[in-house]
């Protein structure tokens, strides 16, 4: 029984890498899996345009990046192994979210 992975578009905002590509600011990215998706939106690297074909009629609208408080504990690693946040396959669910918040501050320095 395969469950289909939500996609959205989105649009690039602030250059970034996936899969050792450059993604540079308007380009359109389209098919991204939803949680990659949303942590690109929180991060502020990409904005959404348009759902993916997969996306079982969510709108652009619809989809807001979530609060790293929603977020469960197996995405906040998932996101900070995205900002290679060393030891946070061994924090809890607060020290994921104050390591996460600290990098992304110090991304926007």
């Amino acid at each position: 029984m395969s469950k289909k992975t939500k996609t959205l578009d989105l649009e690039c905002t602030s250059a970034f890498m996936v899969k050792g590509k450059m993604i540079t600011p308007k380009k359109t990215v389209r098919g991204v899996p939803e949680a990659d998706a949303l942590s690109l939106v929180r991060r502020g690297k990409a904005k959404i345009v348009a759902a993916g074909p997969d996306a079982a009629g969510a709108s652009a609208e619809e989809a807001e990046a979530p609060a790293l408080e929603e977020l469960t504990v197996e995405e906040l690693k998932a996101t900070a192994k995205e900002y290679e946040i060393e030891g946070a396959d061994k924090m809890k669910k607060a020290e994921l979210i104050a390591a996460i918040e600290a990098a992304e501050a110090e991304g926007d320095e």
